[in-house]
């Protein structure tokens, strides 16, 4: 039986893809630097644990880094010298320019590295039309493309990139929407309005937006910073949102009425570009109606 280890793998990822890889046929197992959470789940779930990220290499067949991008890298230069020729090392950290260098360098030196993202969270209940993007292929592809397969397979789709085009996809799709809930949590909070009290008064819209909020805060803490800071894609991305923030605001704030319906019409038009848009109500009601909102 094959043998995976999952460094990183107490966090909420980490242990989604140590459950999957079991369910899969391997032999799991894990380590953190949160010993006693791995551990515990090491019992609780039938994996077994590994003190230290060196043996838990030494150990595998499949070695998964499931850690914020920058623990990634100095994970990345401990471990190397204890992968053998045969060990597949699989990276799934949500922003990959700073390990650009260190991932090209260790498939230089023959060491078959695959960077991934998946671009799902671990509450998931089905991979079914799920995007994992791949950034970097081993020389020798056989063992990642056996690894990708076990995706495809329940119906993920494999969607080739490249780091650069990676970082600059994350910031829309990660870093922006993380921080507009971050910001929306901190406006509450700095305006005295309790959760519990929004959630009572507040329309369906709002309630949506709220446990989209407080989802966002159930990722671990380091890769949120790791998805805002570590990309100068995300400082561009945010930046650009600051800039049009501040421009509806100044449209409001001076009465300026046509500017601002110009600039919501100009939304409408771009979003209604989106072949999705006609049903877009419906999906929301859909939505609100599976989160029991109401």
């Amino acid at each position: 039986m094959a043998v995976a280890s999952v460094i990183g793998g107490a966090g909420r990822m980490g242990a989604w893809f140590a459950t999957f890889l079991k369910k899969n046929g391997y032999r799991v197992v894990i380590c953190d630097k949160n010993k006693s959470m791995a551990r515990n789940l090491a019992r609780t779930k039938g994996f077994w644990f590994a003190p230290d990220p060196r043996l838990a290499a030494q150990l595998a067949d499949l070695v998964i880094l499931a850690t914020p991008t920058l623990v990634t890298k100095d994970l990345l230069k401990q471990i190397e010298p204890h992968i053998s020729h045969n060990t597949l090392l699989v990276e799934i950290s949500s922003v990959k320019e700073p390990l650009r260098r260190i991932l090209q360098q260790m498939r230089k030196r023959c060491v078959a590295i695959l960077s991934i993202h998946p671009m799902f969270g671990p509450g998931i209940k089905t991979l079914t039309e799920q995007a994992i993007l791949t950034v970097l292929l081993p020389r020798n592809d056989a063992a990642a493309r056996k690894f990708l397969s076990l995706f495809r397979k329940k119906g993920a789709r494999i969607i080739r990139s490249d780091f650069a085009r990676h970082d600059r996809l994350a910031s829309v799709a990660l870093a922006l929407p993380h921080f507009m809930n971050i910001a929306m949590v901190n406006t509450i909070k700095s305006m005295g309005v309790p959760p519990n009290h929004l959630r009572e008064i507040a329309g369906t819209t709002s309630k949506l937006q709220l446990v989209i909020a407080e989802a966002v805060y159930h990722e671990t803490l380091g890769n949120e910073a790791s998805i805002l800071m570590d990309s100068r894609h995300s400082v561009n991305a945010l930046r650009t949102f600051a800039r049009e923030s501040n421009k509806a605001l100044s449209f409001i704030k001076r009465g300026r009425r046509g500017g601002l319906l110009r600039s919501l019409g100009n939304g409408r038009k771009f979003v209604r570009k989106d072949r999705m848009f006609p049903s877009a109500y419906s999906r929301f009601n859909a939505a609100v109606e599976a989160s029991s909102l109401d």
